[in-house]
């Protein structure tokens, strides 16, 4: 099972978060066949990228924002809108035959999920050779965990205010039938929209959803960060569903409020050991909050039965908290009560 280091302190260029630039590519099933390439030399052998160059004559290359393992994400320019956009492409030193199935299926994924605090995809494009790209929305602004490794802990109302967007994100994905599955402060951008910040769920490279096809019952390898794993995905053995994001959000706002992750350790296996079988103590930033830990505590049980049946009922219990707190907004300035609690 394939698990990303322990270590999730990203480094890149303040423009674009780094969580973007390594997003991972996995998804759903190809609704559409992927064209052969339209050159027989190894991918290896292929001129790579170079700023000034045009992709479906539309879209001029600007920087190259970061790389993953299969990945790059480059700024690019749509020449027909005179737009800026993210382009994520395959590496052309990348020799992984299932890159570009995935890839494809991370752009679907991401497409059925409709909400302001999750990123956009615009268009999914190829290049001559016949390599496919997936054309995003370009977010300015820092991610999550950059704030916290540079700032540290949050007071617990403006953590649940700046969470609180972002599970509405994850209900939308869910309602849509996307599991994300790699929930963690890595992956929310916190992107500035006039006097207001507007959190922004990114990277579904590793989503479930429920039109995946998974060829003679074998389930694909997991992937994601351990500290961040639900238990059941660190077995495996049995499907994701929206529970394990809940438990991945609560994990996310134990670290904003203690300022540090609930499961730790000096590698992955401890970690791991950690997330299957040892309960989290409660920080002493809760102790003043004791409904507020209830339901973190609830969300972090080993159990999916445990938890909050979907993602929904985890944001209205923080939202009815912060309420009680005297809150009356997220961070994006969305009322509370119209958006949980409508009906009350």
């Amino acid at each position: 099972m394939p698990l990303e280091p322990a270590s999730d302190t990203p480094a890149a260029p303040a423009s674009v978060p780094p969580a973007t630039l390594r997003a991972g590519l996995a998804g759903v099933s190809p609704a559409v066949a992927l064209p052969a390439p339209a050159t027989d030399a190894p991918a290896a052998a292929l001129r790579r990228y170079a700023p000034g160059d045009v992709l479906a004559g539309r879209y001029r290359l600007t920087e190259l924002i970061g790389e993953g393992s299969m990945g790059a994400v480059w700024k690019a320019r749509n020449l027909a809108l005179n737009l800026d956009v993210a382009l994520k492409l395959i590496r052309r030193d990348c020799a992984a035959p299932e890159a570009a199935s995935r890839l494809l299926k991370e752009a679907q994924a991401t497409a059925r999920v409709s909400h302001r605090a999750a990123v956009r995809v615009f268009d999914l494009s190829f290049t001559e050779e016949g390599e496919p790209f997936v054309v995003m929305e370009l977010l300015q602004g820092r991610s999550l965990a950059q704030v916290v490794a540079e700032s540290g802990a949050m007071s617990p109302i403006s953590a649940v205010q700046l969470l609180l967007p972002v599970i509405g994100a994850l209900s939308a994905a869910h309602g849509a039938g996307v599991v994300h599955r790699d929930v963690k402060p890595a992956n929310i951008v916190l992107v500035r929209d006039g006097r207001r910040t507007v959190p922004k769920l990114i990277d579904f490279g590793i989503a479930f959803t429920d039109t995946r096809a998974v060829d003679g019952g074998q389930k694909e390898a997991l992937v994601g960060s351990p500290a961040y794993m639900a238990p059941e995905q660190v077995r495996g053995g049995q499907e994701s569903d929206a529970r394990s994001d809940v438990w991945s959000v609560c994990v996310v706002l134990y670290e904003l409020v203690s300022g540090r992750r609930p499961f730790g350790g000096p590698g992955s296996i401890s970690i791991v050991h950690d997330v299957l079988r040892v309960d989290p103590p409660r920080p002493e930033a809760f102790e003043a909050h004791p409904r507020l830990w209830e339901i973190v505590e609830r969300g972090l049980a080993k159990s999916p039965d445990g938890r909050f049946p979907a993602m929904a009922s985890l944001g209205r219990a923080l939202a009815q908290w912060a309420i009680a707190a005297g809150v009356a907004h997220d961070v994006t300035g969305a009322s509370l009560v119209d958006y949980w609690l409508p009906s009350s």
